[in-house]
């Protein structure tokens, strides 16, 4: 074979999270669910004390996995948890059969037996590449190879490993947290999809576009994970089992050992919520790229895109960039694109157009469904995938955070194999055939409007210090189609003393523009003119100023502000 919801909802719904080792665990060790006050950048504390952070935010409150320990524990490092679920322990523990566990989730040898089954009854339309070797089979501990397969209808040139390939390429990723068991599955069934399905889009996509999909992008961490059987581990790392620093990992999941191959990267690497402890769930490793399955997807990655990123990091990519990543995650219903890393107020070159595919994503999945930098909506990490193909390649990169709805049944990371049929797929896939028909230009601009919209607000608002951010709007109406990519942004101040002023704009989405951080000023007027790109969204609707003066002894008024879209 050739290889080339709500609070009550997420503590129900996170019932399988339970630390198991060899044997059933001990009571005091069963798994425990506390909620956590910890508003949008205030959550690097969390990391800081080594904490298991879930990928899931309700409004100002993150949650955070352990044991019986834990709540003191975050109590000493100044957090009250507000929750404290017992996860009850799921009903029996088998081992993993040759294929599946957890009711019917595939093993590492299943995912790698069901690509060279794929390739072997599609000759004419799949090829196996082996891109690599896990941790623990480059140590000759067994371990295994780094498999993906590409899906096209072939033609001279398909499937090789050269950037130079004719058509562009989707890349889909499962499992690069070996926990998040849905990752893995939707790969499969897209896999399924591309080879099987009589949709005519799907032909036609077939014709002009290279489907990548790594499935299981860390297999020593999934083998991990499957040795619990219907007791899944929740492991989340890879297989490193290096001691570093001289302390043995334990058993429960904020103490696994294992290196983070979402904070390895270089991209940023070390710089925000990426642990130094090794046995910490968000441990960034010894070094930059120091694991071997990230320098070998980051060598996959080189070797099928071109480099087209901007020597300038705060210049676009050229518009008429291909290709598009996908690294699935759980859980939380997000859709996510860079920069992970770093302040939220800072942008891609490209912003725009990820933040217009991001939306028309979030809203294939359906309500609940959110989207933006990580750092707008759920917390921001470095070292991560994503930032990595963006800030390497200029190539468009996501991440989904698949989670659960209300449902109790089909929340955490170990939902029932069931939710699968009926929850699940029927989301990702309409996702997925969203993002494969904009893979070849992600960053085709949207056509400008040929005539202005324009709206001015003349009238007085005190902008009182030291207090919550001032919000005033305007309802733009009568005008189609989205706004300039240069659009303006007049604020004018009066009788300002002492300031230290941000202003956002609020697209009526409730996608936040930064327009000005924290101006210095003495002077009665520390507005302005802004251009900003808002070429990704409807003019029409309700647009919000966001004014925060910080000086104690700034006074003042907003004068008048105003909108050309």
């Amino acid at each position: 074979m050739k290889r080339h919801r709500s609070r009550l909802a997420l503590l129900c719904a996170a019932a399988a999270l339970v630390a198991t080792g060899p044997a059933m665990a001990a009571p005091d060790d069963r798994a425990h669910l506390y909620e956590v006050h910890a508003p949008l950048g205030t959550e690097q504390a969390l990391f800081a004390g080594g904490f298991d952070v879930m990928e899931h935010r309700e409004g100002d409150s993150l949650f955070v996995l352990g044991d019986s320990t834990t709540g003191a524990a975050l109590e000493r490092a100044g957090f009250a948890a507000t929750a404290d679920q017992v996860l009850a322990e799921p009903p029996g523990r088998f081992a993993a059969t040759a294929d599946t566990f957890h009711g019917g989730y595939r093993t590492v040898g299943a995912h790698h037996r069901h690509l060279d089954q794929v390739a072997r009854e599609h000759p004419d339309l799949a090829t196996v590449v082996d891109y690599g070797d896990s941790w623990l089979k480059t140590r000759g501990r067994g371990g295994h190879d780094l498999l993906a397969i590409c899906v096209t209808r072939k033609r001279p040139g398909d499937c090789a490993l050269s950037p130079d390939a004719p058509k562009p390429r989707f890349f889909v990723m499962g499992q690069l947290h070996s926990r998040e068991l849905t990752t893995g599955e939707i790969a499969w069934r897209w896999i399924d999809h591309l080879v099987g399905s009589t949709d005519p889009r799907v032909s036609a996509l077939l014709d002009t576009t290279e489907f990548w999909v790594v499935p299981v992008a860390n297999p020593d961490g999934v083998e991990n994970v499957q040795r619990g059987g219907d007791s899944p581990v929740p492991h989340r790392k890879n297989g490193n089992d290096t001691d570093h620093q001289g302390t043995t990992c334990g058993t429960v999941s904020h103490t696994h050992h294992g290196v983070d191959l979402n904070r390895n990267t270089g991209s940023g690497w070390g710089l925000q919520n990426a642990s130094e402890r090794q046995c910490d769930q968000t441990y960034r490793g010894t070094a930059p790229e120091s694991e071997p399955e990230t320098r070998a997807l980051e060598a996959l990655w080189r070797s099928l895109y071109r480099d087209r990123r901007a020597a300038d990091p705060a210049r676009p990519a050229p518009a008429d960039t291909t290709g598009l990543v996908l690294s699935l995650h759980s859980y939380g219903d997000y859709v996510l694109f860079p920069w992970s890393g770093g302040s939220p107020d800072r942008r891609t070159g490209n912003d725009a157009a990820l933040r217009d595919l991001a939306q028309g994503m979030a809203e294939l999945a359906g309500p609940g469904w959110r989207y933006g930098q990580s750092g707008q909506v759920l917390y921001s990490a470095s070292g991560t995938t994503d930032d990595w193909v963006y800030d390497d390649l200029g190539v468009a990169s996501f991440v989904w955070e698949v989670g659960p709805p209300p449902e109790q049944a089909c929340g955490g990371f170990f939902p029932a194999h069931s939710c699968q049929d009926g929850f699940f797929w029927p989301k990702a896939l309409p996702m997925l055939l969203h993002a494969a028909g904009h893979t070849a230009a992600p960053y085709a601009p949207v056509p400008e409007p040929t005539t202005a919209c324009a709206r001015a607000d003349d009238t007085d608002v005190p902008v009182v210090t030291r207090t919550p951010p001032v919000t005033v709007a305007t309802t733009i109406a009568g005008c189609e189609g989205n706004a300039r990519s240069a659009s303006r942004v007049e604020v004018r101040f009066k009788n300002m003393t002492a300031s230290l002023v941000t202003l956002d704009l609020i697209a009526p989405d409730g996608t936040a523009y930064r327009l000005q951080h924290q101006l210095q000023s003495t002077l009665p007027d520390p507005g302005g003119s802004f251009t900003v790109d808002l070429s990704r969204e409807t003019r029409e609707g309700t647009w919000q100023l966001r004014v925060h003066n910080v000086i104690w002894v700034g006074t003042g008024d907003l004068d008048r502000w105003s909108l050309t879209l």
